[in-house]
């Protein structure tokens, strides 16, 4: 009987062991051989969690590869939107009610990297009556994240060269700063909401000239078929002015003066 217990046991061990993340795997599986995008890599929160970011086609996950509380391997976020620069979606946090019970829920996440090596997060909890929260329902908390591997994120993406001139769009850009701005909890159509969702498009403009990127404008639907007003690609080149043109035009399209269709207003 014992012998039988100590089999499974083993046998057990050896499951969970399988099914760990380690950094190593996940480089190997997730990150090496490829140029990475700004928001993924190998990253080491607060408190000593190791995750990693990574994509897959046109999808962006988020692993748990060391943490005291979550198994290694488990989706850290359940992404529903990801880019570049920024991923959001939901994801198991904890609380401790009444000081001795740890507590599991969902909540809201949101992931920003503002530079080559350091992630900002937002993680908003539900609404929730428990001593700890009960002056503040629906507590947001922020932590950051820093950058472990590649150590050298400018130099791991020059060994893949330029083969393609790096673009982004104008409505992504906006779309993103707009659902960061939901997230904190910011109602549309509201001078905060739109304050907000302007900062961080600017914030957005200034990363993309620091990369020297290209802005493009999206194509929209005509009469006569798909086109635009106007140039369709605005580079970068003079940081000052083409900054404060974006911005400009930018604050159009949150504010809603000017469309894609009709750019003259902004």
């Amino acid at each position: 009987m014992k012998k039988l217990l100590g089999i499974i046991v083993l046998g057990l061990l050896w499951c969970n062991v399988s099914f760990a993340l380690s950094q190593e795997s996940a480089i190997s599986k997730h990150l090496s051989g490829k140029k990475l995008e700004r928001i993924e890599g190998i990253w080491l929160g607060e408190g000593g969690m190791i995750i990693v970011n990574y994509k897959q086609g046109s999808s962006y996950y988020s692993d748990v590869i060391y943490s005291v509380e979550r198994s290694s391997g488990d989706n850290y976020i359940i992404t529903n939107s990801g880019s570049s620069n920024f991923m959001s979606g939901n994801g198991k946090c904890s609380y401790v009610k009444d000081y001795t019970e740890t507590v599991w829920t969902t909540c809201k996440f949101s992931a920003t990297a503002v530079s080559n090596n350091i992630i900002k997060e937002v993680r908003i909890f539900p609404p929730m009556q428990i001593s700890f929260f009960e002056d503040h329902p629906g507590a947001t908390i922020n932590s950051t994240f820093t950058r472990l591997w590649p150590e050298n994120f400018k130099a791991h993406n020059a060994k893949f060269g330029n083969k393609s001139e790096k673009k982004i769009e104008m409505m992504t850009m906006i779309n993103e700063a707009k659902a960061t701005c939901k997230l904190l909890g910011m109602k549309e159509e509201t001078q905060q909401f739109t304050g907000c969702a302007l900062k961080l498009y600017a914030q957005s403009i200034e990363i993309a000239a620091k990369e020297k990127q290209t802005i493009v404008q999206s194509k929209v639907k005509t009469n006569s078929g798909t086109g635009s007003s106007g140039s369709n690609v605005m580079t970068i080149y003079d940081p000052v002015r083409d900054n404060n043109a974006l911005i400009k035009r930018g604050q159009g399209l949150i504010n809603g003066n000017c469309t894609l269709g009709d750019l003259s207003n902004c």
